[in-house]
């Protein structure tokens, strides 16, 4: 779990993207200073995005800052900066999330820091990309990954709008950013030479729905893909039992799981039916199919079908609630929810980081730093003395 030890991670950065990819290589055993301002601190400290108690945990901060440690530090104040800057000569990487105008405000450019350190890995994300007429516009998972990057019109069906789960783009992008990092620290290490890595959610959009993109070059490619796809086979499709639950069929050979799944299903008829009987015939008749399918796995409840699936080696699930991750053999077996306690005690499942390391999950064993928790550890690791550190906490310069 230690493929990062040595390494020193500065990261001035706000809410999840940035924060997260921090958090994979802490995962995986660097240490990350995270920098927030006097009290005020990362704004994710207070956000309210869903019923939390703020006598309760913040899960969602558990989530994307475990393993770190936290300094306070007045930017826009000259002893701030310096304070900063002295940080940053002792750093491996800087990874920011803030935009490029305020970054230039307050001196923190790549070049401004390599004045200081010129073998330092500078790291960054954003919406839009650092390019282009809107590299400074603000940007979120929902506007720039969701509503920009085209998954809310390839996942709502026409009349409808689907709204994104909470932080996907955030998580997907912040592993392109910790991707690049390591990739940065390997190419350091063997040339000497520093890199610039910058990922964005409208970027990692693009990649995540680049199937689609490329396949949409064709003149016929159809705005509602997903829905045709599965008229088009529907061997690939999403089933409600009588209960109410999902099963989701990926038979994308559906001639090797034809005879199987009408078997399974109590529909041995179909087989040789000549309306089915092969995958042509069943694209022509897919909505029909679709319908004998849907009556079929509404006539019973997903107990009394999970003996049959169970039995039926083939890329079939049910459909979980969030719930029923926690519960899962698997997510259980390989180590992809831990526990920790919190600082105010509260023990909190949290997600490890999505790889494992000779075996073993990659996660940190410690939680969210309160805000400027290692303040003095950190700036007397950098020679002020207790009455330097008191002078400057007094002043506002740091907390």
């Amino acid at each position: 779990m230690q493929l990062f030890k040595g390494v020193r991670v500065i990261e001035l950065a706000q809410y999840v993207m940035v924060p997260a990819a921090s958090t994979m290589l802490a995962d995986l055993g660097a240490e990350v200073i995270k920098v927030e301002t006097p009290g005020v601190g990362d704004p994710y400290r207070s956000v309210v995005v869903d019923r939390r108690s703020t006598a309760g945990p913040n899960f969602s901060l558990e989530q994307n800052n475990r393993g770190k440690k936290s300094v306070c530090i007045d930017l826009k104040n000259a002893d701030g900066h310096k304070l900063l800057c002295s940080l940053v000569e002792s750093a491996d990487v800087f990874m920011t999330s803030l935009r490029p105008a305020a970054i230039r405000k307050l001196g923190l450019t790549v070049e401004d820091l390599r004045a200081h350190n010129p073998k330092l890995i500078y790291a960054r994300a954003n919406g839009l990309g650092f390019a282009g007429p809107e590299a400074g516009k603000a940007g979120f998972d929902a506007s720039s990954f969701w509503a920009r990057g085209g998954f809310g019109h390839i996942l709502s069906q026409e009349g409808s709008y689907t709204r994104q789960p909470r932080a996907v783009g955030d998580h997907a992008s912040a592993v392109a950013l910790a991707f690049g990092v390591a990739g940065a620290l390997f190419k350091r290490a063997s040339t000497g030479e520093p890199s610039l890595v910058e990922t964005s959610l409208l970027s990692m959009a693009a990649w995540m729905l680049s199937n689609d993109m490329v396949a949409a070059q064709d003149p016929d490619y159809p705005p509602n893909v997903l829905q045709r796809a599965v008229e088009q086979n529907p061997l690939v499709g999403t089933y409600r039992t009588r209960d109410g639950r999902w099963i989701q069929l990926v038979f994308l050979d559906s001639g090797r799981f034809w005879p199987g799944l009408c078997a399974t299903l109590e529909l041995d008829a179909l087989i040789d039916d000549p309306r089915f009987h092969d995958a042509a015939a069943r694209m022509a008749n897919g909505p029909l199919l679709m319908g004998i399918f849907e009556g079929a796995f509404g006539s019973r409840d997903w107990e009394q079908w999970r003996p049959r699936f169970e039995a039926f080696d083939a890329p079939w699930e049910l459909v979980q609630t969030l719930n029923d991750l926690y519960r899962d053999p698997q997510t259980l077996a390989n180590g992809m929810i831990f526990e920790i306690d919190t600082h105010d005690g509260y023990p909190v499942k949290l997600v490890s980081a999505p790889l494992a390391v000779d075996g073993r999950a990659a996660h940190a064993d410690t939680p969210a730093p309160t805000c400027g928790e290692h303040s003095s550890e950190i700036f007397a690791s950098l020679g002020l003395d207790a009455g330097q550190i008191e002078s400057y906490r007094t002043a506002g310069v740091i907390g």
